[in-house]
């Protein structure tokens, strides 16, 4: 016997079987009789064994054709279970959706990721990091990045604008014969931001990632160059105006990124509504 037996060829006996015979199995499956016909005939030659009885009026099983039928129904309801779960999966805002952003960014998460865990049956996977998982290569569905425009391979929502400053505590800015910096650490000596550290910060206490640089801040080590929007999180934070206009070259965008093919899945789509309605009642 060739057991190389075709689901497609299975399908049509199993629709006989519950359409009570070849005529409703074809109306059924919207094709001739004599193409349900053919399609057993294939199935039969390849068990070695009649599925049908041909004398029977309207086409009867045999033992072997009420076997395979049998088969057929359990794969045809179990690949509608299957069928089922998927189509709940993208039409339903259930299940994880991912998030990945820099640690400064929390306190804008919180309120977002409460709302929609309170709505909906949803759970937030949240990875803070200076250097997360990839949205481009679906290793993560959703990613709050600070740049001027989306990478290659994303799709991207603009959240707002993202002036600089330079902050410090009230003792910091005024620390004699003049502020201490936090500055970048040296992994982000390329960007704009640490090319101007470098021009305007001549002595810097300590060297850190940007989620770090902001809680070194914050706590009094030194001053910083950070988003206002950022700082204003941040009440012990005071701003020296006199770098205003040199650091408004910086001035950066914040993008929400998904993978194209996620954008419309229900589950990311709330996710980066209420993480939309957040950051731009901030910026």
């Amino acid at each position: 016997m060739n057991m190389s037996i075709l689901w497609e060829d299975v399908r049509y006996l199993e629709a006989v079987a519950r359409a009570g015979g070849v005529g409703g199995a074809a109306r059924e499956l919207g094709v001739s009789a004599s193409t349900v016909y053919r399609r057993i005939a294939i199935l039969e030659s390849t068990v070695g064994s009649p599925c049908l009885e041909r004398g029977a009026a309207g086409g009867g099983l045999t033992e072997t054709g009420a076997m395979l039928a049998q088969v057929g129904h359990r794969m045809r309801k179990a690949l509608a279970e299957v069928s089922g779960h998927v189509h709940a999966q993208a039409t339903e805002i259930v299940g994880e959706v991912s998030l990945t952003t820099v640690e400064a960014l929390l306190p804008f998460l919180v309120d977002p990721i409460a709302e929609i865990t309170t709505q909906y049956p949803l759970r937030v996977n949240l990875i803070l990091g200076d250097s997360g998982p990839s949205v481009r290569d679906r290793e993560v569905d959703v990613a709050i990045g600070v740049m001027r425009r989306p990478p290659t391979g994303c799709w991207g929502v603009r959240l707002g604008k993202l002036p600089y400053g330079v902050f410090g505590t009230a003792e910091a800015v005024r620390r004699e014969p003049e502020p201490l910096w936090v500055v970048r650490a040296l992994s982000e000596r390329s960007s704009a931001e640490s090319a101007w550290e470098r021009e305007h910060a001549s002595r810097y206490a300590s060297r850190a990632q940007f989620s770090a640089l902001v809680s070194l801040v914050a706590g009094g080590v030194g001053v910083g160059l950070i988003p206002r929007a950022i700082a204003a999180l941040h009440p012990e934070l005071v701003e020296i105006p006199a770098y205003r206009e040199r650091v408004a070259p910086l001035e950066r965008t914040a993008w929400l990124l998904t993978h194209p093919d996620l954008r419309k899945t229900p589950r990311v789509r709330v996710l980066m509504d209420a993480l939309t309605r957040r950051f731009r009642a901030a910026l």
